[in-house]
């Protein structure tokens, strides 16, 4: 586990300073603080920082060929690595370390910019190669290594962090509106946009080639396994054997392996399967404390589990002094991201951090298994868009009627979006359950001299061309592969890498195994979810053998704070100062008038704005620590 960065200059004759790539590489020293290591060749230079896991002393990079004509550097882990390893020696190559970088490497050789094709695991890497002056990037098909990347004319460079280039000054800064709209919107930025407009991210299940006479090409080199496929005999325990072989999988290290566990069914599956294969875990849960805590508390849960494997549970409290820890939260993240989630993340890395290098959690299971509201919502949205459209029209109308949520719940909010979504294709009724704000809504809050420049479409059209982009699915495979290329890599993956390696931590995640993914994906619906669409019901049965009953009676609760009380109690006053009216007229991108509506309605319970006035505070702590 390392990050990494880069820059290659168009012009072989202009050297890249080393001070440069130094500034680079020490932007992200939280990610690998075990070693350094630079790559400086003249207009070529690469560099990383390693957090050591497998082979703790060999393995620094970069790592070179034999005849040191093509150079890598790595992050992140290939679990079949010793496979792979095994099949490069027998075709007679001399691997001289004992870690996966440098199988990563001779495959190149072998397969080119393929080389990626059997690789298993969570990668991004850059190989420079001096025989045909090109530079490869890829990131693993799930996205769960970032990579960043900056084209212009004077060449290219690459980081695993957007502060990375932000400290280089390898970025104008200029902010990318249409991007940052869909940030409202959706509370993150899908991939390939930043919020900087000379910046992108390559996307998951991509490669990119850069060549020095020529252009830059990115290729998508996996496909997601739409197809269905006949249901196995016993589905429910071909999961759990298949589980189990990610989960082994994952626990390849040279180091110890924790697990973050709470009391929902994807980290218990985890930490049961780590049980199972005899590697009883230290788990790790968080408690709150403050404001709605009891509400969000599920200690006992993970208690239970933790007794009935044996397993050592750590208890991270989550307590209301969260003012001290947002601003290095919305610093680590990187981009403007409002997925409240943060602050426990962020708590239960640090304390992980502090005793682990590696830890495994249940990310992913919600969007395999269809755990979220909106996987059954768009199917209902199918069979609603089949109403009359003057029903429609008139539902639609209703919803404007109905009251606004109060007291911390947003289900009222949740029916209205339903209500709103049943028109228009597919991916715009999945984005309709997903906004925080319609268009109209969303387009107010800005100045008239902002507004002028955002179309309110970005998102909509990153939403159609993903869902074109391998054959347009229906059914609930269309909700789980719409959060596949959008949610997960871009908020909940974005958001623990981040966090955790802030803390110098490894997070592992079995449930985005492409072996795995490969074998569930295809299962039909009806086995899935039932006749009567209930969310999680394969994964339900197929973990009733293992997991004690009262998990399966527990509500979903997420993985969140209170933020609704947050926002009004221990962060008032910070919200208050961010969104005060002298602070947006000085930004001048937001109506003075309508943000402090929005406070106004929260702080006095009248309506829950959570959602926006998280992602106003995001923003606006963000745009202190990167634009000004």
């Amino acid at each position: 586990m390392c990050g990494i960065a880069g820059i290659v200059y168009r012009q072989r004759e202009r050297p890249v300073p080393e001070s440069l790539l130094r500034r680079l590489c020490s932007a992200m020293r939280h990610r690998g603080p075990d070693d350094e290591g630079l790559y400086l060749h003249g207009a070529v230079g690469l560099g990383m920082r390693r957090l050591s896991i497998i082979d703790l002393s060999g393995g620094r990079q970069p790592i070179f060929t034999e005849d040191g004509s093509k150079v890598i550097v790595f992050n992140g882990e290939i679990y079949n690595y010793q496979d792979l390893r095994r099949g490069l020696v027998a075709r007679g190559h001399t691997i001289r370390s004992a870690g996966d970088t440098e199988t990563v490497l001779h495959l190149y050789e072998e397969r080119g910019p393929d080389c990626v094709s059997p690789l298993r695991g969570m990668f991004a890497f850059a190989i420079w190669d001096a025989s045909t002056e090109t530079l490869l990037l890829a990131r693993d098909r799930f996205g769960i290594k970032p990579l960043y990347v900056v084209t212009a004319p004077w060449g290219i460079a690459f980081a695993s962090e957007l502060k990375a280039l932000h400290a280089a000054r390898l970025t104008s800064r200029e902010l990318d509106w249409e991007a940052l709209d869909t940030y409202f919107q959706l509370g993150y930025i899908p991939a390939p946009a930043s919020p900087f407009a000379d910046v992108r991210k390559l996307e998951p299940g991509h490669t990119l080639v850069w060549r020095r006479q020529g252009d830059v090409a990115t290729r998508r080199y996996w496909q997601f396994p739409l197809d269905s496929a006949p249901s196995p005999r016993d589905p429910e325990a071909c999961v759990r054997e298949w589980l189990d072989g990610s989960v082994a999988a994952h626990l390849v290290s040279d180091v110890p392996v924790a697990v973050f566990l709470s009391g929902g069914l994807d980290s218990s599956a985890v930490a049961a399967s780590m049980a199972v294969a005899g590697n009883a875990p230290h788990a790790f849960t968080a408690r709150y404390s403050g404001s709605g805590a009891t509400a969000t508390d599920e200690t006992d849960l993970a208690r239970a589990l933790a007794t009935r494997y044996g397993a050592e549970l750590t208890l991270v409290d989550i307590r209301p002094d969260i003012r001290n820890i947002f601003e290095p939260i919305v610093a680590a993240l990187d981009e403007p991201h409002a997925d409240d989630s943060a602050i426990p993340t962020w708590l239960l890395s640090q304390a992980v951090g502090s005793r682990y290098k590696v830890a495994l959690t249940g990310i992913g299971g919600d969007e395999l298994f269809a755990g979220y509201r909106r996987h059954i919502g768009l199917l209902a949205a199918e069979r609603y868009a089949k109403l009359p459209a003057g029903v429609r029209r008139i539902a639609g109308a209703a919803s404007r009627l109905l009251p606004e949520p109060r007291n911390g719940t947003l289900g009222i909010d949740r029916l209205k979006r339903f209500l709103r979504s049943g028109n228009g294709a597919v991916p715009d009724r999945f984005l309709g359950l997903m906004s925080r704000l319609s268009n109209g809504e969303r387009l107010a809050l800005y100045t008239p001299s902002l507004r002028a420049h955002i179309t309110g479409d970005a998102a909509s059209a990153r939403f159609r061309e993903v869902f074109a982009a391998q054959g347009r699915p229906a059914g609930l495979a269309a909700g789980l592969y719409l959060d596949y290329m959008t949610f997960l890599p871009d908020d909940i993956l974005a958001l623990s890498d981040r966090l955790a390696m802030a803390h110098s931590l490894e997070v592992r995640v079995p449930f985005v195994d492409h072996m795995l993914v490969e074998a569930v994906f295809p299962i039909p619906q009806r086995v899935k979810i039932g006749a009567w669409w209930r969310g999680k019901r394969l994964l339900r049965r197929a973990l009733r053998p293992r997991l004690p009953a009262r998990h399966f009676r527990a509500p979903k609760r997420g993985f969140v704070g209170p933020t609704s009380a947050w926002l009004r109690h221990e962060l008032g006053d910070m919200l208050a100062d961010e969104l005060s009216p002298g602070r947006q007229r000085r930004l001048g991108y937001f109506e003075p008038s309508t943000v402090g509506a929005l406070l106004g309605e929260h702080l006095t319970g009248r309506q829950n704005q959570e959602r926006i006035l998280w992602a106003l505070l995001c923003f606006s702590t963000w745009h202190r620590l990167y634009a000004e």
